[in-house]
């Protein structure tokens, strides 16, 4: 929990900033079209799979076996007669599933701006640590409270940079020992935060070694202990999984 919490009247700044966080929200509409065109470019490209995959059992067969049965071939044209509905099937079903499990925030947006209350969350914070992801650069920075809870911020900007190719290390972003964060009370967002206080020493970046589903959350606390960042976010955790994977040698 935040040290201390504040209900307020929303700025007028941060009203503005959930009202634009509507109008770019996706309609009824727009989720379907997108749906559509989901459907349209999963359903092509699993055909051409499945036809990829037939040519490469084909020429296997015709080396082999001496028996033609490319897509000009009876079998093949029976394949692609079958293939082209059930890939349609499978990007259609794939798509309405996609559709549906897309969260619609608009109701909540509107309940938001209607009620026009934030919550104020400061936050105090002792200690820093901050990890590179690979890919991008992009970092992730770690902030100790003294209950010696994890609080986990991502610096949105450094990502920016390494995308553009630029060194992701140049960002503004620096922790402080204090942290006001203000959220919107139905969804959640947060609509502003600002550090204030000493600077915190984050130290030089440890290499991210987690898949991204692995990731913590931002901007709340994460259930990883201090103590073990490292050992489960960074190279040691690489280390651990490919020590578990390895076969037994039996000696």
């Amino acid at each position: 929990m935040p040290s201390h919490v504040i209900q307020r009247q929303a700025t007028p700044a941060e009203l503005e900033f959930l009202a634009n966080l509507l109008r770019s929200s996706a309609t009824t509409a727009r989720r379907w079209k997108e749906g559509i065109e989901n459907a349209l470019v999963l359903w092509a490209t699993s055909l051409l799979c499945v036809v990829v995959i037939w040519l490469a059992a084909a020429w296997v067969v015709r080396k082999v076996v001496n028996v033609e049965c490319g897509l000009s071939s009876p079998a093949g044209v029976w394949m692609v007669a079958v293939a082209i509905p059930l890939c349609g099937i499978f990007a259609a079903v794939s798509s309405v599933r996609w559709v549906r499990g897309w969260k619609d925030y608009r109701p909540l947006l509107r309940a938001d701006l209607e009620e026009a209350l934030v919550q104020e969350e400061h936050y105090v914070f002792t200690e820093a640590k901050r990890f590179q992801e690979p890919e991008h650069g992009g970092l992730i920075y770690f902030l100790r409270t003294p209950e010696d809870q994890v609080f986990a911020l991502f610096d949105h900007e450094s990502q920016d940079l390494g995308v553009h190719e630029q060194d992701p290390l140049t960002s503004r972003f620096r922790p402080m020992s204090a942290l006001v964060m203000v959220r919107a009370l139905k969804t959640g967002f947060v609509v502003g935060k600002s550090f204030a206080g000493a600077p915190l020493e984050a130290g030089d970046p440890v290499t991210l070694d987690v898949d991204p589903q692995h990731w913590p959350e931002s901007e709340c606390y994460c259930d990883i202990p201090w103590a073990a960042l490292e050992s489960r976010l960074g190279p040691a955790a690489a280390e651990t999984r490919t020590s578990k994977s390895a076969p037994y040698d039996g000696a």
